[in-house]
């Protein structure tokens, strides 16, 4: 009797199995992997903030605690800074590629989100005196001396990003609100100023070294960016 009792339990336990077997055949068959799995289903959107307007995918490492994010934000400004008598008009060019991991410490929307701005941020400058002339390092320039006055200004490659954010794209309804808030570390700007004029003028090319360290000093305190942003995002599969 005992023998024909465990003959009979793994039978019913080798059934269990086929028919477990045959309910996720289907799902594994048309290429569709359990939710669980690590890097199932990809979200995409559209949003906007302070980086500019861009686009963002995501895909979950562990569902509901890790996701991995890349996108592309861009973003055109103009800005006007003074420096001794010289005014300058900056174009600004706000440019990146963020590559980030957000976790989730309560398998809910708000998350703590961290990771790098591959960062193509920079702006021209041009130069123009408020007077009719030019005064570098105490010496006056006229307008014909000096030239054309530009500069360009990059900042690090690789800029650091921490920040909290709120909406999990991969987990609930396929549409998903998102929100954003932290900082962009991109170190001090490094501006590079150049005077047609300074070329045959070894006064003045000194002099525009000197007013480049002016500028240089004058946009030190531009090493954080601010982030702040609202998005939409559709989860696909």
């Amino acid at each position: 009797m005992k023998a024909s009792s465990n003959r009979r339990n793994r039978f019913a336990l080798a059934v269990a199995l086929i028919v477990a077997s045959m309910a996720s055949a289907p799902v594994f068959a048309m290429g569709v992997p359990p939710a669980w799995l690590p890097f199932h289903g990809i979200a995409a959107g559209l949003g906007v903030g302070t980086e500019g307007v861009g686009i963002q995918g995501t895909t979950a490492i562990i569902p509901k605690v890790l996701n991995l994010n890349v996108g592309f934000d861009y973003l055109h400004l103009s800005h006007s800074f003074y420096t001794s008598n010289v005014n300058y008009n900056a174009g600004v060019n706000l440019q990146g590629e963020p590559i980030t991991v957000s976790w989730f410490p309560f398998q809910g929307n708000l998350n703590l989100t961290a990771g790098v701005f591959i960062n193509q941020n920079g702006f021209n400058v041009t130069g123009t005196p408020t007077g009719g002339t030019y005064t570098f390092n105490g010496h006056t320039y006229t307008a014909s001396q000096v030239g054309s006055l530009t500069g360009k200004t990059h900042f690090n490659g690789a800029a650091p990003y921490v920040g909290l954010g709120w909406g999990d794209p991969m987990d609930g309804g396929r549409l998903t609100f998102t929100a954003n808030v932290g900082a962009i570390y991109e170190g001090a700007p490094n501006v590079s100023l150049t005077a047609t004029g300074a070329a045959a003028n070894p006064q003045l090319a000194s002099d525009v070294q000197t007013e480049q360290n002016n500028v240089n000093s004058k946009l030190s305190g531009y090493q954080w960016w601010p982030v702040m942003g609202v998005g939409l995002m559709y989860r696909f599969g």
